[in-house]
């Protein structure tokens, strides 16, 4: 009987995952407008929009450590519960906020609320597919199908939220209040996949413990810091391209409506790179994420260098456009690519520390670099900023594609036994 109910868990949330994930991925009605709602109807400096992000990622620091304990103590799922209400909250004080200091409370909010969802996420689908060759597959199909989704969900309401704030700002926050209440209402459908120790035999002590020990094996795993080196700088340039791209709109004059379109485009095609991320890693194996990166970074430099010739020659944004497409592809590609590297060779021990490691490093780098994003735009116009940023990047994934090129990607024999040691089966035979 133990194992039917077992077997029921891992169906019903694998079931329920892709549905849940295309909803709850990020806000829907929400990116490309945000800009427009804290620059126009709330007053704040671009510059500023900038530094906030980058106080998201700073606050996200400091919020590892506490969503580790919660997931830890609550479980899997009522830690993805209390995520999603956090983010409710956060919504609901972005509508209210009068000041740059309720921008930063609301900041703080939506920091803790990702630092849970991010690691308790991937760990209960993780965890709820069984242990065999394929799981690492079956986890990036169900993965992909929910993101995929959730590209072509954020394409509509991206097109929505530009038409109806015309009409008035706060319908599209209002659209995304509504949706991350019923995220969080569909989260309560989930099964806890791993059994919990009693509450009376959970202490702190043991827990910190448990905590050390993981974020030891982290440190000393030459694949596993390889791969969170690589998503602390794609991620950072990821989260800084997202309003720079917004920001050279504006500079070129592209009237609002025309985003709405755009970006929605963008948008189905991350829903075409996460669809179609499993052939691109069996196309490049251990070179993916290195081109990736490369590519991204590329993108922006030419992104730049064309944004300065717009000015003069208009034909030149569909140039830009261009870039914008293979930069979405890339992310689409990325984001679902880089989920499925980190949970190989991972168990219920280990994989949330893992993510949360993994967060806790790209926060960091994401900060540090926002903060020179925005004092860069904040002294010279978005292309200048775009060249300036991609040259950075480009030598920083030159750099980190030499140092992942013999630790990430290789045969599970050529791994050293310490390297795979929680990893529930040894037969594996590539990442």
């Amino acid at each position: 009987m133990k194992q039917i109910d077992e077997t029921q868990i891992r169906k019903r949330n694998m079931k329920l995952f892709p549905t849940y994930k295309r909803f709850s991925w990020d806000y829907l009605f929400f990116y490309t407008i945000n800009f427009l709602f804290l620059t126009q109807v709330k007053q704040i400096n671009p510059a500023d929009v900038v530094l906030i992000d980058s106080f998201y990622y700073l606050f996200a620091i400091f919020s590892q450590i506490p969503a580790t304990f919660i997931i830890e103590f609550l479980g899997r799922k009522n830690s993805i519960i209390v995520g999603n209400i956090l983010s409710c909250i956060y919504m609901v004080v972005i509508i209210l906020s009068q000041n740059l200091f309720n921008l930063l409370i609301a900041e703080i909010l939506s920091a803790l609320s990702f630092a849970i969802k991010e690691s308790a996420e991937p760990s209960l689908l993780s965890e709820s597919i069984p242990p065999t060759k394929s799981k690492s597959a079956i986890f990036a199909r169900l993965n992909a199908k929910g993101m995929s989704s959730y590209y072509v969900l954020n394409a509509i309401s991206t097109i929505l939220a530009g038409v109806l704030y015309e009409i008035n700002p706060y319908i599209p926050i209002c659209l995304s209040l509504t949706t991350l209440v019923l995220v969080t209402i569909l989260s309560t459908q989930f099964i806890e996949p791993v059994q919990r120790r009693k509450k009376e035999k959970v202490h702190i002590i043991n827990q910190f413990n448990d905590i050390k020990e993981s974020f030891t094996f982290v440190l000393k795993s030459e694949r596993v810091k390889s791969l969170i080196l690589f998503s602390s700088i794609m991620t950072a340039i990821l989260s800084i391209l997202n309003n720079y791209e917004v920001s050279m709109m504006e500079d070129l004059e592209v009237q609002a409506r025309y985003w709405g379109v755009l970006f929605a485009i963008l948008g189905v095609m991350s829903s075409i790179g996460a669809k179609n991320q499993e052939r691109f890693h069996n196309l490049y194996r251990n070179k993916s994420l290195s081109i990736l990166g490369i590519v991204t970074a590329l993108g922006c430099i030419l992104g730049g260098i064309f944004g300065i010739l717009a000015k003069e020659y208009r034909i030149v944004i569909l140039m830009i456009i261009i870039f914008f497409v293979i930069r979405y592809l890339c992310s689409g590609i990325y984001y679902t690519i880089i989920e499925k590297y980190l949970s190989n060779f991972t168990n219920e021990e280990i994989d949330t520390k893992i993510f949360t490691a993994n967060n806790f490093l790209r926060s960091i780098m994401s900060a540090v670099i926002g903060i020179i994003a925005s004092f860069l735009l904040d002294r010279m116009e978005t292309a200048y900023c775009m060249i300036a940023i991609g040259t950075l990047f480009l030598i920083l994934m030159i750099l980190t594609s030499k140092f992942m090129k013999t630790r990430v990607g290789l045969k599970v024999e050529d791994y050293p036994k310490d390297e795979i040691k929680y990893d529930k089966l040894k037969k594996i035979t590539t990442e």
